[in-house]
């Protein structure tokens, strides 16, 4: 029973180890992401107005600092993050006449796992740690398919496996 299950769990388990490990370097990779700039002259604009308003609205949100993104949404609805990953944000529709408030806080213990999956908020010893477990169990289950002599149960254990992790990767 052991056997079946760890060779119907081989692909996830693989699968697993190499996103962690590529998760955990992310920075280095470019985020998995590749920049096209394009400059393009235009005209230029005076900025009076715009300061004029967001300054009206920082006034009535009652702060004096800049907000880290000002989203313009549809039907004249204005947001203004402040802080990491808007932290506090003010939702502003300026049709209705309403402020909404929206306070995020962090809930512990689920914030601190979280938190161990993102390089960047962690010390190179943990991530140091992880890649080391990651290569460890890449290495035990990849050495553990030599070790059996396969029946035709086995195989098949391996492709259906294989195809359901396929599927998932698909689906997401």
């Amino acid at each position: 029973m052991h056997r079946w299950t760890g060779l119907f769990v081989l692909g996830f388990v693989f699968f697993y180890c190499l996103t962690g490990l590529l998760l955990n370097h992310r920075k280095s990779f470019g985020y998995f992401q590749t920049r096209h700039k394009t400059v393009t002259e235009i005209q230029v604009q005076q900025q009076d107005v715009l300061n004029q308003i967001i300054a009206a609205y920082k006034q009535q949100i009652g702060r004096n600092d800049d907000p880290t993104v000002i989203r313009l949404k549809k039907e004249g609805v204005i947001e203004f993050l402040y802080g990491s990953h808007g932290t506090t944000t003010y939702v502003i529709d300026s049709m209705k006449g309403v402020m909404t408030r929206i306070e995020k806080k962090k809930q512990q213990p689920w914030y601190w796992l979280n938190r161990l999956h993102k390089s960047y908020k962690v010390g190179s010893r943990w991530i140091w740690l992880t890649d080391c477990i990651a290569i460890l169990i890449l290495v035990l289950t990849l050495s553990g398919l030599f070790l059996f002599r396969y029946t035709w149960l086995d195989i098949m254990l391996l492709v259906f496996g294989g195809m359901v992790m396929g599927i998932g990767m698909v689906l997401t």
